[in-house]
């Protein structure tokens, strides 16, 4: 059942799918904190982490209803399901990558002067990117449980589509 997943046509159009997910979700908190929009470096990889945290948790989430494609449940159900998964995997693995780019972005490091690498587990910027990643990390999930009717249709028809 999960060798549908590997196959390059669906993991391809999962990987875009989900990479298209993370950058919908991202854009409108992203527009409304650069106002006047300004590309700065730090957007750039705010959406680029947007985009990966999407493609890895439509992977999963992808993986996962392919090997459950054999159980019996209402395609709502299914549905809900994959788009849970899929907003907690996606969401986990945003709050990991916000979570390390807000240390890097509050401690001022650079690759220039690189100073100590200490600084970035001090306690404020430590509990600081945390707080940020966690929002983000709920954020994702609402995303993911708000939309999974949508999404997981989506996911699950891919996943189908691949499997016949």
């Amino acid at each position: 059942m999960t060798s549908t997943v590997r196959q390059p046509t669906v993991w391809k159009r999962l990987v875009l799918l989900g990479a298209l997910w993370g950058v919908a979700l991202a854009a409108l908190p992203a527009l409304v904190m650069t106002r006047p929009f300004q590309v700065s470096g730090f957007l750039v990889a705010a959406v680029l982490c947007a985009a990966l945290s999407g493609a890895i948790g439509t992977l999963y989430a992808g993986r996962r209803a392919a090997v459950r494609s054999g159980k019996q449940r209402s395609a709502v159900v299914a549905s809900l399901g994959t788009g849970f998964f899929q907003g907690l995997m996606g969401g986990a693995v945003a709050a990991f990558l916000i979570w390390a780019l807000m240390a890097v972005t509050l401690s001022g490091f650079t690759l220039g002067n690189p100073g100590g690498v200490s600084v970035l587990m001090s306690p404020r910027i430590f509990l600081g990117g945390f707080f940020v990643a966690l929002s983000a990390f709920l954020y994702v999930l609402a995303g993911g449980l708000l939309l999974s009717p949508v999404f997981g249709t989506l996911v699950n028809r891919l996943v189908r589509k691949g499997a016949a």
